[in-house]
């Protein structure tokens, strides 16, 4: 369904990274899987439906990519933005915190202290984003992305040995705190170079190893209480009062999010190489409005929700995946050319808004 297109490698006006864009891509595309079949009812193992376990066996694999890349974005903006960097960075981290605490309520209500603390994947980001260009902003970067690492992952491992749920560092719907360590280690890999890269990826063998060596899990669970709420949303039932039942969040453990390092690494390495190639538009395009998808995403399946529409078959998720997917291309789309007119409309550095140049040689003008 995707079509390939041979194009130059350099992205809309050098903004972002081809690779990286198909990665991001790639991974919300997943995410559209892994998010409508939570609507769908329990089916038998045919096909369609085997197919659809695989994507939601691989959801830690896609959170955790998300939080890897946006470590890698950060080290990018941080060599384009100079002075400003700081500011910018924690002003994105608050507003995506902000967003986490708006989604929250239509899902799940106004549950305390999950809504301030644990509110979404969102906050997780935020969370990472602060502590990564704070990191970045130091003066050992380097050494103090490594620093943070080390620490999420030594706490996360203790509180997985004691069985402890926080929220918003290992229960409630944002409780990742273990993939701050990928943030980091996403900034610290392409500050390195392809050293960086391959390193990232021997830590992820090495967690493997150690991982199935010792029996330990990919994932934890814990338990939140939540009120009672039909369907996938509580909107509609805010004002009621129900009684609590548990809601259990699944977190990566400390060695799970360490092993997932491997294949983090291994995509971002192919994508990078095929970025440099050809572009998979669809994907990249995707990937260069990931944000703005998202919320797409979960506005159209709340609907869906809402008024019933919920599919009922492994077809039909399919056929919503399909469905979802095309409108959110079709929002990135027009964000694209948006921003392709805002980038023609802005004067290039050094040059005022009035100046068109007419004065200077017409030659090598393109």
């Amino acid at each position: 369904m995707v079509a390939r297109i041979v194009t130059a490698t350099k992205p809309p006006g050098g903004r972002s990274e081809p690779g990286l864009d198909l990665y991001r891509g790639l991974v919300v595309v997943m995410m559209f899987v892994v998010h409508t079949r939570r609507l769908q009812p329990a089916a038998d193992a045919t096909a369609l439906e085997q197919l659809l376990r695989f994507f939601m066996w691989t959801e830690p694999y896609v959170a955790a990519s998300f939080l890897f890349i946006a470590g890698v974005s950060l080290a990018l903006s941080h060599g384009r933005a100079g002075s400003t960097f700081l500011r910018k960075a924690l002003t994105r981290s608050l507003g995506l915190y902000a967003l986490a605490v708006v989604l929250f309520v239509p899902q799940y209500g106004v549950e305390l202290p999950d809504l301030i603390a644990s509110p979404g994947i969102l906050s997780a980001i935020a969370l990472s984003l602060a502590a990564t260009c704070l990191a970045l902003a130091s003066l050992r970067p380097d050494s103090a992305l490594a620093i943070v690492a080390l620490s999420v992952l030594v706490a996360t491992a203790w509180l997985d040995g004691r069985g402890v749920s926080v929220p918003g560092l290992t229960a409630g719907p944002g409780g990742a705190f273990p993939l701050v360590a990928g943030a980091a280690l996403g900034a610290w890999a392409w500050r390195a170079g392809r050293p960086g890269l391959v390193t990232v990826m021997l830590l992820g063998a090495v967690g493997s190893v150690a991982l199935l060596a010792s029996g330990a899990r990919w994932t934890t669970e814990h338990v939140s209480l939540y009120r009672v709420h039909t369907g996938q949303l509580a909107l509609l039932e805010l004002g009621k009062a129900s009684p609590r039942a548990a809601a259990t969040f699944w977190n990566h453990s400390a060695l799970g999010a360490l092993a997932l390092l491997l294949p983090i690494g291994a995509t971002l390495a192919v994508a990078q190489r095929v970025g440099r190639r050809l572009t998979l538009a669809p994907l990249a395009l995707l990937g260069r409005h990931a944000l703005a998808v998202y919320v797409v995403h979960l506005g159209l399946l709340g609907v869906a929700d809402l008024t019933g529409l919920t599919p009922k078959s492994p077809a039909q998720t399919w056929l919503a995946i399909a469905t979802v997917t095309l409108v959110c291309l079709g929002g990135a789309w027009l964000l694209e050319l948006r921003t392709a007119g805002r980038r023609r409309d802005t004067p290039p550095a050094g040059r005022a808004a009035g100046d068109t140049g007419a004065d200077r040689s017409l030659h090598r003008r393109t």
